[in-house]
């Protein structure tokens, strides 16, 4: 009997283990955690595995994420690339978008993405001027901030308006498009999965925003998988 025992001891165990294993790799569900698009957003390298945050300068919950995206960073594989995008849908918007891509184009968005995002949520500086309804850069305050940051503030104010920006600024407002979004921040995963704190999945749940990120593990994982 003793011989018998074991086997069926072991078997069993093995069989709870795969139980378990299924269990966890049906945890994220579509609707509910992910949702697929409509149509796919071509990445713009196909070697890669693509994670794309969509964020805002001005938003608190983009502020607070950034350093938990940061962490997840350092872990990601070789085949896996972080993107950003700038969310637009009003004016304010538009010229923190651009300070992103001006940031970008100088090289130096090292150096300059987490003072941006400290100068707004922190310091409450709009870096945009008002007249009437329209929003404009304010460009001292801009060259202000690079300038203080070791950057160069006269370059950046000259491209805050370029010709340049504003082609990064349409084209990535067509991604957001593409990406259908709906607030910020949300990740987009190989340009097939977007991933928000909005969807039910996420209700009541105090670390959504890690949680998205184990959301985005889980589609690379799918991802991988699928291309074989």
């Amino acid at each position: 009997m003793r011989a018998v025992a074991a086997p069926l001891s072991l078997l069993f165990t093995l069989l709870l283990s795969l139980t378990a294993c299924a269990q966890e790799s049906g945890q994220f569900k579509e609707g509910q955690h992910y949702q697929v698009l409509p149509q796919a957003v071509p990445q713009k390298d196909d070697s890669k595995i693509e994670v794309t945050e969509l964020f805002w300068y001005g938003c608190g919950h983009c502020y607070h994420f950034e350093p938990i995206l940061e962490n997840w960073k350092k872990g990601v594989p070789e085949d896996v690339a972080l993107l950003k995008v700038p969310a637009i849908w009003q004016p304010v918007m538009e010229v923190h978008a651009r300070m992103y891509y001006v940031a970008e184009a100088m090289g130096v968005l090292d150096k300059m993405h987490q003072p941006i995002f400290n100068a707004i949520n922190n310091e409450r500086k709009m870096f945009a001027t008002r007249e009437g309804r329209e929003w404009n850069p304010d460009l001292k305050a801009i060259e202000a901030l690079f300038n203080q940051h070791g950057a160069d503030g006269a370059k950046a104010a000259k491209l805050m308006n370029s010709f340049a920006i504003s082609s990064k600024v349409k084209q990535g407002s067509a991604s957001q498009r593409a990406y259908q979004l709906s607030g910020t921040p949300e990740v987009v995963v190989a340009g097939k999965y977007r991933i928000s704190t909005s969807l039910p999945g996420f209700k009541g749940k105090s670390d959504g925003q890690q949680m998205m990120l184990e959301v985005a593990d889980y589609l690379i994982a799918k991802e991988r998988a699928d291309k074989g």
